[in-house]
């Protein structure tokens, strides 16, 4: 029988959500932290939680065959040299919460959300809008078709950047890394979704910025690695992006002594955008693991050169 080891702070509640499910020959161990896991690391064949800490026990778990991130991002996996293993990581759970994450901001912004509900007089100018804009996404994948999906209810024509230029359903046309200022050119919104690769490293600089609609709007969603943070910075302050919203920075949490806080033109959201639901997790690993037992392909592998 497999033997499973779970190592997430979130433990508790994934015991509590794989036990229900009552899976054929499961044998477990639920521990909270790295520290707590280095006893059970012997037998397990299994390995499933936050990658951040299972990175510190691969050398240690010799018999690990099978590894099931509950996290969308991998890196930490990444970064170390065993590889002799199936990972597995988290897909279609995420796209609802970010789209609701990135329209919600533009809507905000444009329809100036905030300053209505504060005001104590009349004003009737008028507020912008979405629709007759153009809207670009990096990243194709699961969620950057689901915001396409839901931001095309809004009139937006939709543009999408992948590695090589592929067509993706529900987005207008699409453009390689390679063709990239192309694509930023005369973006309206500029949507980052990409996944912590050295693919995606500084990508939005000083000279994609440039290429998008003077006073656009940016929000990053992805990964903090995409952004030349102090180009970014000067877009701001030259007016070339009107409003940038960073659910990701370099540094988690920020301090709240970082000078970016009190950058008025600049909304922070503490890593919130699409929050992980430990059901939506456990139902992924569950359905995995019986794809496991029954030597079928496991959902949504990781491929190890590419970062994802």
């Amino acid at each position: 029988m497999p033997r499973l080891l779970v190592v997430s702070p979130h433990a508790e509640r994934f015991a509590e959500l794989i036990e229900a499910e009552a899976l054929p020959g499961l044998e477990a161990d639920y521990c909270a932290s790295a520290a707590d896991a280095h006893a059970h690391c012997g037998e397990a064949e299994i390995l499933f939680g936050a990658p951040d800490q299972l990175a510190s026990l691969l050398d240690d778990c010799a018999s690990m065959r099978w590894l099931q991130s509950s996290w969308a991002g991998v890196k930490p996996l990444l970064e170390q040299a065993r590889r002799d293993y199936l990972l597995s990581g988290v897909k279609g759970i995420f796209g609802p919460l970010m789209a609701e994450y990135v329209l919600g901001w533009l809507i905000a912004i444009e329809r100036q959300i905030p300053a209505r509900a504060q005001a104590r007089q009349w004003d009737d100018s008028p507020d912008n809008y979405l629709s007759g804009k153009t809207l670009g996404i990096m990243g194709t994948g699961d969620i950057g078709q689901h915001v396409a999906h839901c931001a095309e209810v809004f009139g937006l024509t939709l543009r999408g950047l992948n590695s090589d230029a592929r067509p993706v359903a529900g987005f207008d046309s699409c453009f390689s890394r390679e063709n990239i200022e192309a694509f930023a050119t005369g973006l309206d919104y500029l949507v980052a979704l990409l996944p912590d690769t050295a693919a995606s490293d500084g990508l939005v600089d000083a000279q994609l910025l440039s290429r998008l609609t003077k006073g656009a709007i940016l929000v990053n969603g992805g990964r903090a690695n995409c952004i030349v943070q102090a180009d970014l910075l000067a877009a701001l302050e030259t007016g070339q992006l009107r409003h940038a919203v960073l659910d990701v920075l370099p540094t988690e949490p920020l301090p709240a002594s970082d000078p970016l806080w009190q950058v008025e033109n600049l909304s922070i959201t503490s890593h919130t955008a699409a929050p992980t639901r430990s059901a939506d997790i456990v139902a992924i690993f569950c359905e995995n693991y019986r794809r496991y037992i029954a030597g079928d392909t496991l959902l949504h592998l990781v491929d190890f050169e590419r970062g994802y």
